[in-house]
């Protein structure tokens, strides 16, 4: 089995960004089966010839009935499978039980599972014997107070299942949990995760200081073969929402060789064999923790900022590690390049007037890719409302990490304009 010409089906195409993913797995040979809910954007992706297929299945949040539904899509059209593999963080579970129903390669269930879930992650961690933050789920404002006597303050409400920091927030008293009950609940209930639609719980855990981090493995018969280390910028509290990170860190070479060392420890103790992992973790005041593990390739333009800063392209690796093929990777020993990442985000409440996005004098070595996410003229909510509306993201890259952020703040030296309601 190689790349070329193999049937490669994808659970979930997720949002538009990621048509670039399907485009390179294109590009690498494959024949792209995409499988995702009715009137789904990527439907589009056929009659582009990106893929070879479109197939509707129900998705309902739940993984069982999910994969089940799935392969009867599979069958239903006569389409036989090389590959089972998804690059959208909400169906790692429902790809990996497709993959075993099929006998496909792939992690096992139980692996998948403990990332996907907070609370399984921590659980699992402890039985391993790795350090991890204490954690407790709470279903109602009664068993917030009662886990936070137990967990303590300063500490984070955050939904179970979920991404993107939606609905994390930190918590520092008893008297502010009602508010940050109901807020969270808001966030969670108006968001569109797939895994909200069948579980919404919520998890109180002991707040982790210091420095965050995202580290992106790849695995290949349960060892690791590569790791690249991009170091996140700082969060404002207490909602948590990222503002961006840059490639290669600059923080202290020891204690971010421990992280990577830890989130190697973590997913083997969990029995991942193979793939591209994205587990974020934090240089704390007491060693390294682990905030999650995600059993897929890290989001936005992740594998295109490791492929310009170490020369390895985690799609086709990806794609290896579903046909159960062994990795060829051939990675810079040296940083090829820096690339700094910022988000933008409403500064205010009101309607967007303006986003305005300077010219850049001299050329960027990677980008400068910018990402819009919001309309000018869309009402957008700015810190007052704890959770601010992403307007765009900005990837750029230079030579060193210091020309790689001098590019971005010349992109980003005018502001939004909002005009308030």
């Amino acid at each position: 089995m190689t790349l070329d010409g193999a049937t490669a089906v994808v659970v979930g195409a997720g949002y538009p960004g990621k048509r670039r993913i399907y485009e390179r797995m294109a590009e690498l040979g494959a024949r792209v089966v995409i499988v995702d809910e009715a009137g789904h954007w990527s439907s589009r992706l056929v009659e582009d010839g990106v893929a070879s297929d479109w197939l509707a299945a129900q998705i309902v949040g739940d993984a069982d009935e999910d994969a089940r539904s799935v392969v009867e899509a599979l069958s239903a059209a006569g389409i036989e499978p090389d590959a089972v593999l998804t690059f959208w963080e909400e169906l790692p579970p429902v790809a990996a039980r497709v993959a075993a129903a099929l006998g496909l390669p792939g992690n096992p269930v139980a692996a998948v599972d403990a990332a996907r879930s907070k609370l399984l992650t921590r659980e699992a961690s402890a039985r391993a014997g790795l350090p991890t933050p204490k954690s407790l789920r709470v279903q109602s404002l009664d068993e917030l107070y009662a886990a936070a006597g137990q967990v303590g303050f300063p500490a984070v409400v955050k939904p179970e299942f979920g991404h993107s920091q939606i609905g994390c927030i930190r918590v520092d008293s008893f008297e502010s949990l009602p508010d940050i009950y109901r807020l969270v609940r808001k966030e969670v209930e108006v968001t569109n995760v797939v895994s909200f639609r069948a579980h919404n719980d919520l998890l109180l855990e002991e707040y982790l200081d210091g420095v965050e981090f995202d580290v992106d493995l790849i695995l290949d018969d349960g060892d690791c073969v590569f790791s690249s280390v991009s170091q996140q910028s700082p969060t404002p509290e207490p909602s948590f929402q990222e503002t961006g990170l840059h490639c290669p860190p600059d923080h202290g070479a020891k204690p971010v060789r421990r992280l990577v060392e830890l989130s190697v420890q973590t997913v083997q103790a969990f029995g991942f064999l193979r793939g591209v992992l994205h587990v974020e973790g934090k240089c704390t005041s007491k060693g390294p923790r682990i905030v999650e593990v995600n059993a897929r390739m890290g989001g936005g333009r992740i594998h295109q900022l490791v492929e310009a800063v170490w020369g390895v392209d985690l799609i086709e690796a990806h794609m290896r590690a579903a046909l159960g093929l062994p990795q060829q990777l051939a990675p810079s020993r040296k940083p090829r390049c820096a690339v700094d990442h910022r988000l933008v985000y409403a500064p205010a409440t009101g309607r967007l007037a303006a986003l305005p996005l300077a010219e850049l004098t001299e050329a960027a070595d990677f980008g400068p890719f910018v990402d819009v996410s919001a309309e000018v003229g869309q009402e957008v909510d700015g810190p007052d409302r704890i959770f601010s509306t992403l307007l765009a993201e900005v990837y750029v890259g230079g030579k060193n990490l210091k020309r790689a952020r001098a590019l971005t703040a010349e992109l980003l030296r005018e502001a939004p304009v909002i005009v308030p309601d």
